[in-house]
């Protein structure tokens, strides 16, 4: 009974495991700066640096998002001066 648990626990725990894994393989694909990293044991990207990119990148592309709605919001007024002359 007690095997059984044990089996059923450590079962639990690698699909726990496999899937960390397979989440930080999948936000590794989707940072550009990481992109093409070769998966090697020995050239592995680790977690720490993963999670640093995909911050950076995250801020630059808020960044961007925001300048591009001032840009947005910079036509939209200037097509309202236009449609009112």
């Amino acid at each position: 009974m007690m095997a059984e648990k044990r089996a059923h626990h450590n079962a639990l725990e690698r699909k726990r495991r496999d899937h960390i894994k397979d989440s930080f393989s999948s936000l590794r694909e989707s940072v550009p700066a990481l992109q093409g990293e070769k998966v090697v044991s020995s050239s592995k990207v680790s977690r720490a640096l993963i999670l640093k990119k995909a911050a950076d990148y995250i801020q630059f592309m808020r960044r961007k998002n925001s300048a591009h709605q001032q840009d947005i919001d910079d036509l939209k007024r200037q097509n309202n001066l236009l449609e009112t002359q």
